[in-house]
């Protein structure tokens, strides 16, 4: 009897609790257009109720007591909705609207403190390389996005391979850290040629970081660093993509892109598969018969998946291959060593990545654990005069490990905190063998780190300490840095950091390159007792913001200086007994960076946005270097192929969804670079003076729509619309192939073909 009346009891309990209970069902849709749109966070403010919406656009939250909440609905590329609702007993229907963000001010950006935050409140200013510029600007690869990027610029270092670099704040690329998903497995090998064998249809979006702000990274990454965030599934949905670009209008360069993804009704699982072909023939500016951008063939595919088991827990699972054949010189349709020059690379890259996240119960706790490994084999020859012997084989691993553990608090000390601890192993092992080098390379670096970022409204910044063991280094190095936010007024923000780095004697990806100069191979090596060089930084600066009904504009203002103490140099230092140029790697005096940064954003109408950075910069040694053996040749102060100005500006209008037209530009100022002799009438080496260019494109968009589902784009333009090229390039087999600046490609036509779901 007193069973059944506790049973009795236990439902009407029930009952009332249910009765108090509501369920909330809705969509959310685009403002703009009234698309329904999937994948989209919606939550309960204060509440762990929290869902997202499927591939109809639709969600539900059960479950909820009655009375009045706020309703978060957050999208990347979309404002952040908060919408006041009241719960009543039973099903509540609501519709949320979201509207575009216009700007990517507004965007979310992740990698200066592994936060999901607006730029507007970072404490370090995070630019982000988006496909829209990759669509606008015809970039079919990641080093043409990039130069459309403030602080940045791309550069080309050699006219038979056409290995580039991207040096940020004027400092050369080995002071940046490039990481892939946020790992640092972009090393020595991959990096010589990376920035041109990525594709940009495996990338979703660049995240560029200046300077070093944080201890979340690396502590060579002085200069900056770019985070290379590839494609994950958002809905079911395919892409196809075919460029043709005729170079000074006669060698073709023919790109293939394939894309397609699908993801489960319930948004816990998802692929997202890419694919890429390439076919670029040479081009040879001055008929000698020697060519000044090479032959390529590439292909690379490979695929980026997610696994949610509970709403709390995430699985991701990266992997992409990429295969690259390039070849300069002359001869092309012969062997190498039957070429009197040829720089030729057959790569094979193989890199994947696992990772796990998991939040606690409140949402305020994460646990990260990530593991990249990423296998890289080269084939190569680098010799001239028919030289036999050039043929040279490069072998590499590296393997990175993290585990994150972030916790939030509502108050730590005086205000909201995240605190951040973890911990990194890297390791490569780099074997090469060409001429007479042979190179035996394994590094391990063991990385703790702890950061702690106070955030609100008015004020955010970042204190944090790495500790690093490098196995090239006997003591362990200690990295201190920070920066600070100060909201000024509603549309003002002033920003600054420090930050230290250090880099340690190791081989990097230029030594791997062996340039053809003089019709001899010229190798790197490391001079005995080379001590690590270590630098101090400091960035600051404010940005501005205004808008209305009728416009939106962006400012940024920012300073940099960097201090560099036993700074690395090279020296040419004779021959070796095959007959090789030997350059050696030595510790100099010291050198200095500092300049300016401006960019700006502005849309005086929706249907109209204009972007553009430009730098000015000085960059010195404490003490002149001697470039050249020669001794009539003086030394130069200045650092050698860095201008003192450069810059990009773009212009996109879409007065009609079915049209587009973009017109953008790269500036590079002039700058001083070293020329030795030995090419058809250069007797003697020179420091050269090159002028100034302004590389222009131009790009028309025709869209249409097949179905309901399915879309095509037609586009055309012209790159380097005035042919502002290098006039003066070496002729012969004994030229400097080093001798190269200027824009990467001559006036080049091109023509594509786009089609896609909707």
């Amino acid at each position: 009897m007193k069973k059944t009346i506790f049973t009795l009891l236990y439902i009407m309990l029930s009952a009332n609790i249910l009765a108090q209970t509501a369920s909330i069902k809705g969509h959310v849709l685009d403002k703009l257009t009234d698309e329904h749109l999937p994948g989209v966070t919606v939550y309960i403010e204060g509440t762990k109720h929290a869902t997202m919406t499927d591939e109809t656009g639709h969600f539900t939250l059960s479950g909820i007591a009655t009375g009045p909440y706020k309703l978060v609905a957050q999208y990347i590329g979309y404002s952040t909705l908060k919408q006041e609702v009241t719960i009543n007993k039973g099903t509540n229907n609501v519709t949320l609207y979201i509207s575009p963000e216009s700007q990517q001010l507004e965007e979310i950006a992740i990698t200066a403190s592994l936060r999901a935050l607006n730029r507007k409140m970072s404490p370090v200013v995070v630019n982000q390389l988006t496909t829209k510029t990759f669509e606008t600007t015809n970039s079919t690869t990641l080093s043409q996005g990039l130069n459309y990027m403030p602080g940045l610029r791309v550069e080309t270092n050699c006219q038979n391979c056409g290995t580039q670099e991207v040096r940020i704040n004027g400092l050369e690329g080995q002071y940046s850290q490039i990481l892939i998903d946020g790992q640092p497995v972009f090393t020595s090998l991959s990096r010589m040629y990376g920035l041109e064998q990525l594709p940009t249809n495996m990338i979703e979006e660049v995240e560029i970081v200046r300077g070093g702000g944080s201890v979340l990274f690396g502590a060579n990454a002085i200069g900056g660093v770019i985070n290379i965030i590839t494609k994950e599934p958002e809905k079911n949905s395919y892409q196809a993509k075919y460029n043709l670009s005729l170079i000074d209008g006669k060698s073709a360069d023919n790109t293939l892109s394939l894309n397609t993804s699908f993801i489960d009704r319930s948004k816990a699982s998802g692929i997202s598969l890419f694919a890429n072909m390439r076919n670029r023939n040479p081009w040879d500016a001055n008929n000698d018969g020697f060519s000044e951008i090479g032959k390529n063939r590439a292909s690379s595919l490979g695929f980026r998946a997610f696994n949610k088991p509970s709403l709390r827990d995430k699985i991701t699972l990266e992997y992409h291959y990429i295969s690259e054949y390039r070849r300069g010189g002359d001869n092309m349709d012969r062997p190498p060593h039957e070429a009197m020059i040829a720089e030729t690379t057959d790569y094979r890259i193989h890199s994947g990545g696992i990772g796990y996240s998991r939040f606690s119960e409140d949402n305020k706790k994460k646990l990260t654990v990530n593991a990249s490994i990423q296998r890289t084999g080269r084939d190569s020859y680098y010799g001239g005069g028919y030289d036999p012997n050039g043929y040279g084989n490069t072998s590499e691993l590296a393997a990175t490990g993290t585990v994150r553990y972030e916790i939030n608090t509502d108050k730590l000390l005086f205000m909201p905190a995240k605190f951040t601890v973890g911990f990194t192993q890297e390791y490569t092992n780099l074997h090469d063998t060409i001429h007479s080098r042979n190179i035996k390379q394994i590094i391990n670096v063991s990385s703790l780190y702890a950061q702690n970022e106070w955030r609100n409204d008015l004020l955010s910044f970042i204190i944090g300490v790495r500790a690093d063991k490098h196995s090239k280094l006997d003591h362990i190095n200690i990295v201190p840095r920070s920066s600070i936010r100060y909201k000024l007024n509603e549309n003002t923000n002033l920003r600054a950091s420090y930050s230290m780095g250090y880099r340690a004697p190791e081989i990097i990806a230029s030594d791997l390159d062996i340039p053809v100069i003089g019709g001899t191979a010229t190798i790197t090596v490391l001079g005995e007792d080379l001590k690590r060089e270590y630098s101090n930084a400091v960035n600051g600066g404010f940005d501005f913001s205004f808008f209305n009904e009728k416009i939106y504009s962006y400012f940024l203002l920012e300073g940099f200086y960097n201090k560099i103490n036993r700074v690395f140099i090279l020296e040419e230092t004779g021959e070796d007994a095959a007959g090789n140029t030997i350059m050696t790697r030595k510790n100099g005096d010291g050198a200095y960076v500092y300049g300016l940064n401006l960019e700006t954003t502005i849309q005086p109408t929706d249907w109209l946005e204009l972007q553009g950075g430009f730098t000015w910069q000085k960059s010195k040694y404490t003490k002149p270097i001697s470039w050249s053996s020669e001794s009539y040749v003086p030394p130069v102060k200045k650092m050698l192929r860095s201008p003192d100005t450069y810059g990009f500006i773009s212009a996109t209008a879409t007065p009609d969804k079915r049209y587009s037209l973009s017109l953008s530009s790269v500036y590079t100022g002039s700058m001083l670079t070293p020329h030795f002799a030995g090419a058809e009438g250069v007797t003697k080496d020179e420091t050269v003076k090159t002028k100034n260019f302004l590389d222009m494109t131009l790009k028309l968009s025709y869209y249409f729509n097949i179905n309901s589902t399915n879309k095509i784009e037609l586009n055309g333009g012209i790159q380097n619309i005035f042919n502002q090229i290098q006039k003066d390039y070496d002729k012969g087999p004994n030229r400097d192939s080093e001798y190269i600046y200027g824009p990467s490609l001559p006036r080049t036509f091109f023509i594509g073909l786009k089609i896609n779901s909707l």
